[in-house]
């Protein structure tokens, strides 16, 4: 009677048994699975030191008795073990796990000298499908029967047996692979995740962690078979598969450590701590070396005793941390220890099983790939926070550091301008003060100094004045009382506490316009520095012309006032420049001023919702200003 053969699936026979083991992983097979367990009656086990043993030396020895998963971790020797099989009617399945197992040999008591032979090292044949580690078909037997499995690995020496009917073999292998399935999925959609923040933010940490999954997702995908199970049959050599694998394991170490310690640099723990994890990250990276060398079982055994200690120490260092405040803005501290505390304390439980300290559960052996699956999306989670939180912190740095320029730009500005009100209020009053010496200091022509005197203390007096005006603009901007106001009248008013103007001036004058509600001194302001200017600067001989029009701008009636001289002595004004604080043209330095009349004018008729232009001709000087009849 021989073994009974299997095919190889199809990649669409495995898309199908995916989406049909979606449904069979919401129901629990209970009559499979009662079945399976009074399969096998009782399991034991001989350690074979010498490796040299064959099945009947094996038979003859005293065994050791164990219960559920069989685990020895690393060694050298081989391990036989006898498996007592209750009688079926129907064929059975015998499903063994891990698939990184190097070589396993059963041997059926039911059968003649056959031998089945599975592993990662092993060629696929047609008794036994790799699929998620490895199935053959056993023949119906109507009285127990015992299996013998000798197991030979560089890597820890742990089995998982599991007898199924081969009834419950397809949904047993369709809810595998739909586990399997989803968890590449969300390993996978982690890695686009990790991806897209780190295209984003540029951040080391992240970009580490993005390297440290990266490798995780090979190490956990080989470590569940779907390399064997998806690539074609004899694309890779069973040999190299086995190697990659152990390389993907020697690598975990160093790129984890070289994570953690990019991590908690940042947290700042004692500088002995992150020396010796340093000191251990150089250490791990021996292991692949010796892997490379042909040393396979001692680079496994190093890597596994550097993780433990690792993970110690990593905790260690943690504990020990003492973050600034804005790091703990960025990532709490506890947050970090309590994800330390989950990921290093269930690795450290699957390591236990790893070594053969700590007999695993069923559960236990998958810790090595779940935990990497927790901490990768609870490490996603915490760094997309902790960028998020990096980049509003960059961008409040960003934003006190222009605020910082600009106020560096107005206190420059404010020093330069300070400077220049001061050279110039030094030499406006400078000439006054002069002849206010003079005249009080001279003797003679006592009532013509005198008057001398009051002119200079008239000048000083209006540059004073003007200067406090500039001061106060914010303030009188925040004051305004609007009030009907005759502009014909005022201007007549204004002219005539101007020296010499009233004879001058010529003032034309629409019949309809009397009244503008507006804001009284600041409108008189306006005026008398536009008066003062024309009167001052102007062909003494020819006349000063006003004339008041309504004009409509923008849809708004108003009041349109121009003032017209012809040039004198001081000549015409710089276009650009008239309005500027402190400007005054070079022909008229010999006339007392500080240059802010103009400023101050512009900047008054726009807070009266006006606006104030020069509109010079071809013979005359002119200003024109428009106020809105109507002020709100």
């Amino acid at each position: 009677m021989s073994t009974i053969q299997y095919g190889r699936f199809h990649p669409v026979m495995l898309m199908l048994i995916c989406l049909i083991g979606f449904g069979f992983m919401v129901t629990s097979p209970s009559a499979q699975a009662s079945s399976a367990a009074g399969l096998l009656i009782d399991s034991a086990y001989w350690e074979d030191v010498s490796s040299q043993a064959s099945l009947q030396e094996a038979q003859s020895q005293a065994l050791t008795p164990y219960n559920g998963i069989f685990n020895r971790g690393y060694s050298r020797s081989a391990h036989w073990l006898r498996l007592r099989v209750a009688a079926s009617e129907e064929p059975i399945s015998l499903r063994l796990s891990p698939p990184w197992i190097d070589n396993i040999r059963v041997h059926d008591s039911s059968l003649t000298d056959e031998v089945l032979q599975a592993g990662d090292r092993q060629a696929v044949s047609q008794q036994v499908r790799s699929f998620l580690g490895y199935s053959m078909l056993l023949p119906a037997s109507p009285k127990p029967r015992e299996l013998w499995l000798r197991l030979e690995s560089t890597s820890t020496h742990r089995l998982v047996t599991e007898f199924l009917p081969q009834s419950a073999l397809l949904a047993a292998e369709t809810r595998a692979l739909a586990w399997t399935a989803i968890y590449a999925a969300v390993l996978l959609l982690t890695l686009l995740a990790l991806i897209s923040i780190w295209w984003i933010q540029r951040e080391r940490v992240l970009g580490t962690y993005l390297i440290r999954h990266t490798l995780y997702i090979g190490y956990s995908l080989t470590f569940l078979g779907l390399p064997q199970l998806l690539l074609p049959e004899g694309l890779v050599p069973p040999a190299l598969m086995d190697t990659v694998f152990s390389f993907l394991v020697v690598c975990t170490l160093p790129i984890g450590l070289l994570f953690d310690v990019v991590l908690l640099q940042g947290y700042r723990p004692r500088p002995a701590m992150l020396d010796v994890l340093k000191l251990v990250f150089v250490a791990s990276l021996l292991a692949p070396f010796v892997l490379l060398a042909g040393h396979a079982a001692l680079a496994l055994q190093l890597n596994a005793m550097g993780l433990m200690l690792s993970t110690v120490l990593v905790f260690a260092a943690a504990l020990t941390c003492q973050p600034a405040a804005d790091v703990e803005h960025l990532m709490p501290k506890k947050f970090m220890l309590t994800y330390y505390f989950l990921v290093l304390g269930s690795l450290m439980i699957g390591m236990l099983g790893v070594v053969g300290i700590k007999q695993p559960q069923f559960w236990s052996q998958y810790l090595l790939i779940l935990h990497g699956l927790v901490s990768g999306l609870a490490m996603t989670m915490i760094l997309f926070v902790r960028g998020q939180r990096q980049q509003r912190q960059h961008q409040e740095m960003r934003w006190q550091l222009e605020k910082a320029r600009q106020d560096m730009v107005l206190e420059q500005k404010r020093r330069q301008e300070q400077s220049q009100f001061l050279h110039m209020l030094m030499h406006e009053l400078k000439t006054p003060l002069s002849v206010l010496s003079l005249a009080l200091g001279s003797r003679q022509h006592w009532q013509e100094n005198l008057q001398h005197a009051n002119h200079a203390v008239k000048d000083m007096k209006a540059i004073i004045e003007r200067c406090v005006e500039s001061d106060q603009l914010g303030e009188v901007k925040l004051n305004r009382k609007n009030e009907a106001i005759d502009v014909f009248l005022m201007v007549k008013q204004i002219a005539q506490a101007i020296p010499n103007l009233t004879d001058r001036l010529q003032v034309e004058v629409s019949p309809s316009l009397h009244l503008a509600q507006t804001d009284r001194q600041l409108l008189q302001i306006v005026l008398a520095n536009l008066l003062t200017n024309a009167n001052g600067y102007s062909d003494p001989v020819t006349p000063v012309q006003v004339k008041l029009v309504a004009a409509i701008n923008q849809g708004q009636s108003g009041l349109e006032v121009s003032v017209s001289n012809t040039p004198g002595l001081a000549g015409w004004p710089d276009a650009k420049r008239l309005f500027n604080k402190y400007y005054r043209a070079i022909g008229a330095q010999r006339e007392s001023g500080v240059g802010l009349g103009l400023y101050l004018s512009r900047q008054l008729t726009q807070s009266l919702g006006g606006h104030l232009d020069y509109r010079p001709d071809e013979k005359q000087v002119k200003f024109v200003l428009w106020i809105p009849l109507n002020f709100a």
